[in-house]
């Protein structure tokens, strides 16, 4: 860890653990244009949740939108959160309950009422001034998509 004899270095790994830790506080309090602005501008996601990589703080926000109004009562739990220089592993439970039209790669999936409880892991990288760049996202999505009924 990045440290000194009065505490963290700014930009050391507590700082970036903290940053972490408001993006996942963003999400759960469903702000998504908040959750968006931790990212780059031209920031890459890849997810199992969409066919092709999301590009860019608009398209971030609005696949964040997406899932919020798919689950409007959603929320990410940190179970584990690993922090190595730019790097960040995190292990998350996703929680939520289907009451929303669902946007999947294969079409709109109609409000089930069933609750879901996914792991889910995510790898990213943040730039100089804080924000992800690159991120990795691992959703179970067979868990999913058993837990609301479609397979």
């Amino acid at each position: 860890m990045y440290t000194s004899v009065v505490g963290p270095v700014p930009g050391g790994e507590e700082d970036r653990r903290a940053e972490v830790e408001q993006t996942i506080a963003a999400l759960n309090a469903h702000d998504a244009p908040g959750f968006a602005s931790t990212y780059s501008p031209d920031a890459i996601v890849y997810t199992a949740a969409s066919p092709e990589p999301v590009r860019g703080q608009a398209a971030i926000q609005q696949d964040t939108q997406r899932w919020i109004d798919a689950m409007p009562d959603m929320t990410m739990e940190i179970e584990e959160l690993l922090v190595d220089g730019s790097a960040v592993a995190m292990r998350l439970l996703f929680v939520g309950t289907h009451t929303g039209p669902l946007e999947t790669p294969m079409g709109v999936v109609e409000p089930t009422g069933r609750r879901v409880v996914v792991p889910m892991s995510v790898f990213n990288r943040h730039g100089e001034d804080g924000t992800t760049e690159v991120e990795h996202r691992y959703l179970d999505m067979m868990r999913m998509a058993q837990q609301l009924g479609l397979v």
